[in-house]
């Protein structure tokens, strides 16, 4: 395995664990939001929300992991 494998194999293993993390999050905020019990109610009780406050630090890892994947793809 060359070094041009390992940092593929290293930048999916990361991909792999930056999607899963963003599904468990989206899929715990959507079953909160559903479950719609009262003892739950301390969030804002909107879809919107709960989407954006995943996804935006999400962009935030992807905007600061970006520079340094560039460095590992230029030759």
């Amino acid at each position: 395995m060359n070094e041009f494998d390992f940092r593929w194999a290293l930048m999916l293993a990361c991909l792999l664990i930056f999607v899963m993390s963003f599904v468990g999050l989206l899929v715990a905020a959507w079953r909160h939001h559903r479950a719609g019990s009262p003892e739950r109610s301390n969030f804002h009780s909107s879809v919107l929300v709960e989407i954006c406050w995943t996804i935006v630090p999400c962009v935030i890892v992807v905007l600061l992991v970006w520079p340094t994947a560039r460095i590992f793809w230029t030759p």
